[in-house]
């Protein structure tokens, strides 16, 4: 499956595929050079001035070069496994009290990325082949998961507390749905600590540091004349065709029949990758509380794209709740597999 994933990937990265959004962030750069572009983009297109940071530079070096793309997108999922690999470590040594080897979480990251990928097959490109998606939305995930990695840990120090807000202050900074589901993915968090876990010495002054900054960085996109422009320009919001798109894109893996079997492979490859033991699977009033919230936030997720677009949810708004679901997953069959 890993094998497969990198083959897809890196045809999809060779074989460009030129895009609105690449051509035209290429253009205004090489126009107006890096500061000037950041104050375009903030001011007129939308308010993700994080994106922006990451976006007008890249695009200064990148310019018409499209090999360069392919090693830019390689990077960006390369940095993808790296988050993964680093919650997976830390996942290991705070709940289960074991310390694994790197290359065991590198693994565990393609397996856990190759599987994310077959899943969200429709969207690959736009997902990991499309530069200026990818500085926004998968960025946005990459770093959500590199705070919870740092809110994961136990050992305190003030070098982890600014690092907690310099992520924070950069989620806020790019997709506005991930940054809201994560202030809630936080939250749900602390609930867990406080009602399920209260030997774990997580720190829950960092958690409250990451909502708040989150929350006034978010604020900046939020109140720009960026983002009252793209609003402007999407179709008017209704909450019954938000709620019916919402439902829709929880029952596209199954209308996309053709992809079915594909999504089921690479759903059970990851379970047996995991060595789940299927007779262990038990639903205690702890999992179901938690299976819950966990439905709450991706329902959050969905419903927030659908309102905002006045329709389905596109692959790249998918990644987020998709990937804290498998990682849920994972961590529900080691806790089985540990009892």
């Amino acid at each position: 499956m890993v094998a497969g994933f990198l083959c897809l990937f890196f045809y999809d990265a060779l074989h460009y595929k030129t895009n609105i959004d690449d051509s035209f962030n290429d253009e205004y750069v090489s126009k107006l050079g890096v500061v000037e572009s950041i104050k375009l983009f903030f001011s007129n297109i939308n308010g993700r001035w994080f994106s922006h940071v990451i976006t007008a530079p890249a695009f200064a070096v990148l310019k018409h070069n499209y090999t360069y793309y392919a090693i830019y997108v390689t990077g960006m999922m390369l940095l993808f496994v790296e988050s993964i690999s680093v919650l997976h470590k830390t996942y290991f040594k705070t709940f289960l009290k074991q310390d694994v080897k790197t290359q065991t979480s590198v693994v565990f990251a393609f397996v856990f990325t190759a599987t994310l990928y077959f899943l969200l097959f429709v969207g690959r490109q736009e997902i990991w082949a499309w530069v200026s998606s990818a500085n926004n939305h998968l960025l946005s995930v990459i770093i959500c998961v590199f705070l919870f990695s740092l809110l994961l840990q136990e050992n305190k120090s003030i070098f982890k507390t600014i690092c907690v807000l310099f992520l924070a202050a950069a989620i806020g900074g790019l997709n506005e749905v991930n940054a809201a589901c994560c202030i809630l993915s936080v939250c749900g968090l602390f609930l867990l600590h406080k009602f399920y876990y209260p030997l774990f010495k997580l720190n829950k002054v960092n958690m409250l540091l990451a909502v708040l900054v989150i929350l006034t960085s978010l604020s900046t996109n939020v109140f720009s004349g960026g983002y009252e422009s793209r609003m402007n320009g999407l179709q008017n919001f209704t909450l019954p065709q938000s709620i019916k798109n919402t439902v829709h894109t929880f029952a596209l893996p199954v209308m996309q029949y053709q992809l079915i079997i594909l999504r089921l492979f690479a759903l059970f490859t990851f379970l047996f990758f995991l060595d789940t033991d299927f007779s262990k699977i038990k639903f205690a009033k702890q999992a179901i509380r938690v299976a819950v919230g966990l439905l709450v936030i991706i329902s959050a997720s969905f419903f927030l794209h659908c309102y905002i677009l006045s329709d389905i949810v596109p692959a790249r708004g998918e990644i987020w709740g998709y990937t804290l679901v498998l990682f849920v997953v994972f961590a529900f069959v080691k806790e089985k597999n540990k009892v």
